[in-house]
């Protein structure tokens, strides 16, 4: 399915999966590709501090040079090898899951269906649906094009999954972030009124001895 794939079409597969691979490769993208390509720079970020792009400005950025630039090629070429750089781990796995089909994987035309599957399953195992469908495409996998379909599905499912684990933590956080706040108010709150408390005690102990002591003058005069 892949095997002769440019790297457009590979992008234009992993569209949905671009801002995690541009979380992935962001710093060399601007570390490395926009410090060394001053005329890609001026044309896509004039006006623009490079230090301060935001994920959203380099995914719009690289999404419009991968569709468009004529260098495409070059630069999906930059963006997969440094992410595979920092996924190597993937490529251990799929290394020695294709070496047990063919001592020379790289000439396989399509793995069969049911030997895919388990390659598929072995590696969602270790490391997740979306990051092995986007190394999968990356690195030109020939599994048939139904397992490639069932990948895919798998990880926009774990990805909606993880989102929405993630906003349920950001929303128990800000819970928790309140009660804390409001824990903390109400603290405040009793030591200040335990303190006024406290100095109203102190002053009516004080007054109330004062009466005491002139009750005692009066009754003092009262007797003489």
């Amino acid at each position: 399915m892949l095997k002769d794939a440019t790297y457009k079409e590979k992008y234009s597969m992993l569209k949905f999966w671009m801002p995690q691979v541009i979380e992935n490769v962001k710093k060399d993208l601007k570390n490395e590709h926009l410090k060394n390509d001053f005329k890609f720079a001026k044309k896509h970020l004039t006006g623009k501090n490079i230090n301060k792009l935001t994920t959203e400005d380099f995914i719009n950025v690289y999404m419009t040079a991968l569709e468009q630039e004529e260098n495409a090629e070059e630069i999906g070429e930059f963006i997969t090898n440094r992410w595979l750089l920092k996924n190597s781990e993937l490529y251990d796995y799929f290394e020695r899951a294709l070496s047990q089909i063919t001592a020379d994987f790289t000439q396989l035309t399509e793995i069969e269906p049911s030997r895919a599957q388990g390659i598929v399953d072995g590696a969602v195992a270790q490391f997740g649906a979306p990051r092995t469908y986007i190394f999968s495409v990356m690195n030109s996998v020939v599994f048939p094009k139904d397992v490639y379909e069932k990948l895919d599905t798998l990880a926009r499912e774990d990805q909606k999954k993880f989102e929405n684990a993630k906003v349920m933590a950001q929303e128990q956080l800000a819970h928790e972030t309140l009660k804390d706040h409001y824990e903390q108010k109400i603290a405040r709150l009793v030591d200040k009124y335990e303190k006024k408390l406290q100095g109203l005690q102190k002053k009516y102990l004080q007054d109330t001895e004062s009466l005491r002591k002139q009750l005692t003058v009066l009754q003092k005069k009262l007797n003489a």
